[in-house]
């Protein structure tokens, strides 16, 4: 994938995301990236071979920014299904404003750009898995409602904390983050678990 300098790579990364994020929807080429990082097309190139890869690998990079390994750790090691669905809600709350920038990017760019399709599918696949996890949890300690699948209930999971979801009952409604969070904590344990758990 590199074959140049580690701390250029990085560079350019930051620039891709901060294009990204400025342009809110705006077409990303690969000259603006250059600039922004301050390096050659060709060392552009060097580091990452097309566009496709570039949104990728920024698209990652942001996830991981605001993603920590112990916000993740807050979930993998909660003492209960119940509180793991919990804690993946409170992380979504935490960063849907932080990642919203590039979602818009990414949301405006996808209808008519290739690569940023491709950033987009890849990073819903990741938040889809993240939420299979929480389910088969849930699963496993009996406290799906009989008859839903942890496929589905995954999928609930994934669209209460999806993008649309948030914006449209922050950004739009005027709720806090801890409503916001609340509210879809309630809605789920409603949807997900059994009556007596």
């Amino acid at each position: 994938m590199s074959s140049g300098d580690p701390q250029t790579r990085q560079r350019i990364l930051e620039a891709a995301l901060a294009v990204l994020e400025d342009g809110r929807g705006a077409p990303v080429s690969m000259s603006q990236v250059a600039t922004r990082a301050g390096v050659s097309r060709q060392a552009l190139y060097l580091h990452f071979a097309d566009r496709t890869t570039l949104l990728l690998e920024a698209s990652r990079l942001a996830d991981r920014k605001y993603r920590t390994p112990d916000r993740q750790r807050r979930i993998d090691e909660a003492p209960s299904g119940r509180e793991a669905l919990r804690k993946a809600v409170a992380l979504q709350a935490h960063i849907k404003p932080l990642l919203l920038p590039m979602i818009i990017a990414l949301g405006v760019l996808r209808r008519s750009d290739a690569a940023a399709e491709i950033a987009w599918q890849e990073r819903d696949q990741a938040r889809l898995e993240r939420c299979r996890q929480v389910a088969d949890r849930l699963e496993n300690e009996s406290l799906l409602r009989p008859g839903l699948s942890t496929d589905a209930a995954a999928a609930m999971i994934w669209v209460a904390t999806s993008s649309a979801a948030w914006e449209d009952l922050v950004l739009s409604c005027g709720w806090t983050a801890q409503r916001w969070t609340d509210e879809t904590v309630a809605l789920l344990e409603a949807g997900l678990l059994r009556s007596d758990a």
